[in-house]
């Protein structure tokens, strides 16, 4: 998360692409209205986020490293759905670390879409594997969220350093590198909670094909 003020350039670039990916959130869902919409999974999916993002380990000043869950919420609601259970988890962290609120937009870009973007093209290639569910759980639960993790914390760090926050050093030595540490407990968590969904409710997970892991297989 970006934790200062920076320049009002990367404020106002933030808060404009927030501003795209929240409409094109909304657009999906509302072409979608007639669906039925999975609002106590969301709701059970919003407060765990809450409570994970709060469980964090401070490297430097300002900067903390915790669980994303981006991979999983993408894979149990889709790319559209995903963003709102991320969406108020960073919502709970600016109201309870004081985080300027025109910092906002920068950050959801950060932590919201581009791990929601970046888990989609993980499910995109695992869509292209063979048709098996251990595929699926390994590849697009396992190995995908920590992808999703380590590419997320070392963009973050790579804009930490273009706005001139932190040197690089301190931010490869203190920073960047522990996100291998976080990108397996996600993995281990993803991939526990997935094979879960994947056995006992795989109506549940959006992105599951059934007929194609189980049936056909």
């Amino acid at each position: 998360m970006i934790p200062v003020a920076v320049d009002s350039g990367w404020v106002i670039l933030g808060s404009i692409l927030a501003a795209i990916g929240y409409w094109r959130t909304g657009r999906s869902l509302w072409q979608t209205r007639s669906a039925r919409r999975p609002w106590l999974p969301l709701l059970i999916a919003s407060l765990s986020l809450m409570v994970l993002w709060q469980i964090r380990a401070e490297t430097l000043p300002g900067l903390s490293l915790h669980l994303l869950g981006a991979m999983l919420c993408t894979l149990v609601f889709g790319p559209g759905l995903a963003a709102i259970p991320l969406s108020l988890a960073l919502v709970s962290v600016c109201v309870i670390a004081s985080i300027d609120w025109a910092l906002f937009g920068l950050n959801a870009c950060l932590l919201v879409f581009l791990p929601i973007l970046i888990s989609r093209r993980f499910a995109h290639v695992v869509s292209k594997l063979p048709s098996n569910i251990f595929v699926f759980i390994f590849v697009g639960g396992f190995f995908a969220s920590a992808g999703v993790v380590l590419l997320t914390g070392w963009t973050l760090a790579g804009m930490l350093w273009l706005m001139q926050i932190y040197p690089w050093g301190s931010l490869l030595e203190d920073f960047a590198s522990y996100w291998l540490l976080v990108a397996f407990s996600e993995a281990w968590l993803t991939g526990m909670l997935l094979t879960v969904l994947v056995v006992y409710q795989p109506d549940r997970v959006a992105m599951f094909d059934a007929v194609r892991y189980i049936d056909q297989a």
